[in-house]
């Protein structure tokens, strides 16, 4: 299966390099996009090498090339994971905000699976702008949610919102690659 995986800016991105590693030894192939932001916790050069592929960014969005990337992931996956799915993220693709490759790259999906795993804050999770934007996003996209788990965050607060563990999104991927 090729797997597009989109990492946005909480604490938790620091644990994608080793899914993508995970999901390579399945036989996946694996692209990721990371958001400028979620730089500042996982470093694009440690996803290039774990998926063999270029780590895209907005650099790669707006360079002057003949290829649209945003359009081109969007074709060549047959899954989009986002993980981590920072409440920002998930209200700029509620919203139709398209203001960085991987939002433009969810604009320009269709039907093809969208698996949001979120991470963040308990109180925003329980926020209920945060199931708005989900209930909004699965009524344009046809979207999985790989549910949040409770543990000590990052914040230090205990509760609902962290990212759920590599095998719980990997056995999801496996789940719609059945389907």
């Amino acid at each position: 299966m090729k797997i597009l995986i989109g990492i946005t800016s909480s604490i938790a991105a620091y644990r994608l390099p080793n899914l993508v590693s995970q999901l390579g030894k399945q036989g996946h192939e694996i692209k990721t996009i990371v958001t400028e932001h979620a730089k500042a916790f996982v470093a694009p050069q440690a996803l290039a090498v774990m998926s063999k592929n270029t780590c895209y960014t907005d650099a790669e969005e707006w360079g002057n090339t003949r290829q649209v990337p945003h359009i081109e992931l969007a074709k060549w996956c047959d899954v989009f994971l986002i993980a981590p799915l920072t409440a920002n993220t998930l209200a700029k693709i509620a919203n139709g905000f398209c203001d960085n490759l991987l939002t433009s790259t969810v604009r320009a999906l269709g039907n093809k699976p969208l698996l949001l795993a979120p991470a963040m804050n308990t109180a925003m999770w329980k926020n209920p702008l945060t199931a708005r934007h989900i209930r909004q996003t699965a009524e344009i996209y046809n979207v999985t949610l790989v549910q949040p788990v409770s543990k000590k965050l990052a914040d230090g607060d205990e509760g609902m919102g962290g990212l759920a563990d590599d095998e719980t999104i990997m056995l999801t991927i496996e789940n719609l690659s059945r389907k």
